[in-house]
C-alpha cells in the first residue's frame, strides 16, 4: 500500500474518534440524548455503557496511533466496529423519515440526522475498513510513521491544516473583550393560533393559555428520543416551577394521549390544524417557547432537549431568587411582633 494514503487513514481516524469523545465528555448529557435519540437498543444502552462511551473513543484513538502490531488489530477491528453500528444506526433514523436532532459530536454541536450524516459515517466506515486491511498486512500507525524517513514533514502540514480548519469555523471573541451579555427578548406577540383543551371542545386562542400565569409551549413528537426524555420530566417541573404552567402541543388525538402518551395527558394542547408549528416556523421537536400573560413571548425559543433543560433551569432559579427575597423582607408590624417601648415611662413603672 502507499504508504502517505495508509498513514493519513489511521490519523485521520483517530482525530475523528479523539474529537467525538472530547466533546461528549465536555458535554457529558449530550451521550444520553444520543443513546435516547438514536433509540439504540437498549441492550447496548444500559447505564454503564453511556458512561463509558465517551472515553472508548479517545481510547480508541490512543490504541489506533501507539499500539504495534498485532495489537493495533485489535483497535482497528473494534473502531470499525464502532463506526459500522454508528452508520448502522443513523441510517435507520434516517430511512424512518423521524426528524431527530442529535449531540453526535457532544459540545462539538447538535445537528439534524439525515442523508450527509449517513454519507459522513459511510465515509467513516470505508477509512476504517482501510486500517483494518492494512492492519491484517501487518502494518501499523507507529510502524508507517518509521517507514516515512526524511518525509515525515507531510503530517506536521496535515496537523497545521486540521488545526487551521478549527480556527477558522470556530465562534470567536476577542480575549480582551468581556463576555457578550444575552440578547434582550424581543417580546413578539403570541402568534394567532388556535388549540382545543379538551376533547370535543371549542378551539381557543393560543394566548389565552397564559391567562393567569406564563407557559411554557412545548412541541414535542411522539417518536422523538429527546422528547421522550424531556416528556418523563413534565410532572416534576410542574412540581417545581410552580409560578409558570407547562403545555405541550401536538395534533395526536387526546385518545391516543390517554392510550400511549400518559405523561402528556395533565399538559396536553390539540394542535388540530398544525396551527401552531406552522406559526412558529414548523421548527425541529423538541422545541419551547414561553408564553407571557400580556399576549407576548416572554422567551427566546429553546430548541432541543439540552436547550429546554437550560430554560426551565433558568425559570427555576428566578422561582428561586423570588422566593429567597420574600423570605428576607422583614415581617409586617403588628401588635403581636411591636417591639415592647423603652423610655422614661417604662424606667419610672419599673421603680414603682
Amino acid at each position: 500500500m502507499q504508504i502517505t494514503a495508509v498513514l493519513t487513514a489511521w490519523v485521520v481516524l483517530a482525530a475523528v474518534l479523539a474529537a467525538s469523545g472530547v466533546g461528549k465528555l465536555r458535554h457529558p448529557e449530550g451521550a444520553t440524548e444520543a443513546f435516547t435519540a438514536l433509540r439504540v437498543p437498549a441492550a447496548l444502552s444500559r447505564p454503564w455503557m453511556v458512561r463509558a462511551h465517551p472515553w472508548a473513543e479517545p481510547l480508541l484513538a490512543a490504541g489506533l496511533l501507539t499500539l504495534p502490531h498485532p495489537a493495533t488489530l485489535v483497535a482497528a477491528a473494534l473502531t470499525l466496529a464502532l463506526l459500522t453500528a454508528y452508520l448502522l444506526v443513523v441510517w435507520r433514523v434516517v430511512a424512518s423519515g423521524e426528524e431527530v436532532t442529535c449531540s453526535c459530536f457532544g459540545s462539538v454541536g447538535a445537528g439534524t440526522v439525515d442523508g450527509w450524516t449517513v454519507a459522513r459515517n459511510a465515509l467513516l466506515v470505508l477509512v476504517g475498513g482501510l486500517v483494518v486491511v492494512d492492519a491484517v498486512l501487518g502494518g501499523s500507525a507507529p510502524a508507517r510513521f518509521a517507514d516515512l524517513g526524511p518525509g515525515w514533514w507531510w503530517v506536521a502540514g496535515l496537523a497545521v491544516t486540521a488545526a487551521m480548519t478549527y480556527l477558522v469555523v470556530r465562534p470567536a471573541r476577542s480575549p480582551e473583550e468581556p463576555a457578550a451579555e444575552p440578547a434582550p427578548v424581543l417580546r413578539l406577540p403570541v402568534p394567532d393560533a388556535r388549540v382545543r383543551l379538551e376533547e370535543r371542545g371549542e378551539l381557543v386562542p393560543l394566548a389565552a393559555l397564559a391567562d393567569g400565569r406564563p407557559q411554557l409551549l412545548l412541541l414535542l413528537s411522539p417518536g422523538c428520543g429527546p422528547c421522550r426524555m424531556l416528556s418523563g420530566r413534565l410532572a416534576d417541573w410542574d412540581r417545581e416551577v410552580p409560578t409558570v404552567g407547562f403545555r405541550v402541543a401536538h395534533a395526536v388525538s387526546f385518545a391516543a394521549v390517554r392510550d400511549s402518551l400518559p405523561e402528556w395527558k395533565p399538559f396536553f394542547v390539540q394542535d388540530v390544524d398544525g396551527s401552531v408549528g406552522d406559526a412558529f416556523g414548523d421548527p425541529a421537536r423538541p422545541w419551547a417557547v414561553l408564553l407571557g400573560t400580556d399576549g407576548r413571548l416572554a422567551s427566546a425559543p429553546a430548541q432541543g432537549f439540552t436547550g429546554i433543560v437550560r430554560l426551565v433551569e433558568d425559570l427555576r432559579t428566578e422561582v428561586e431568587a423570588a422566593t429567597a427575597a420574600e423570605g428576607a423582607r422583614p415581617a409586617p408590624e403588628t401588635p403581636d411582633n411591636r417591639a415592647p417601648a423603652t423610655g422614661p415611662a417604662q424606667s419610672q413603672a419599673g421603680t414603682r
